[in-house]
């Protein structure tokens, strides 16, 4: 397998194809096509198996209410992994190879805690940071600083690009 950190334009269809078979929505397909489209992508990174894209990593910049920083903190999401990949181990190898790419301070994201705990995330509100009113989706929100204190003095609610909030 091939880890690509730099997808272009041309990957579209497989990034597409990929998101709509691994999300029980269109949810992600359409909010990756709409945040591709409007350049709010900070980074993408792709996994490929033999010419397909079996692996898709997204960021996009979030910024914390009403803090002022220079810090470069991201939100990561959506991750996929092929269904035929998943369970293999091929995910946590993906995000580690990805998040040994990218150069930021902190990520920040909502997803399963069994697999983000293994890989350093803690729970948000650790951090002093929140995500929104609901309590599933608060669960759900996890935070990795990617130097020790790169998160000090950051706390409150973390604001996603507004494509995030569409349903």
């Amino acid at each position: 397998m091939r880890f690509d950190p730099n997808l272009d334009a041309e990957s579209a269809p497989n990034i597409d194809h990929l998101l709509r078979a691994n999300f029980p929505t269109e949810f992600e397909a359409n909010l990756v096509s709409g945040l591709r489209n409007s350049r709010k992508m900070c980074a993408e990174h792709g996994l490929w198996d033999h010419g397909s894209l079996v692996g898709y990593i997204g960021y996009t910049r979030v910024r914390i209410e009403g803090v002022d920083s220079k810090r470069q903190i991201w939100g990561l999401g959506p991750m996929a992994i092929d269904s035929a990949h998943q369970r293999q181990g091929v995910g946590s190898k993906f995000l580690t190879e990805s998040l040994d790419y990218i150069e930021v301070d902190a990520v920040v994201l909502v997803g399963h805690a069994e697999f983000y705990a293994k890989h350093g995330f803690r729970p948000a509100s650790e951090f002093g940071l929140t995500y929104g009113d609901d309590s599933t989706r608060e669960s759900a929100f996890f935070a990795l600083e990617c130097w020790k204190g790169a998160l000090d003095g950051h706390a409150g609610h973390v604001l996603y690009e507004d494509a995030f909030y569409r349903e």
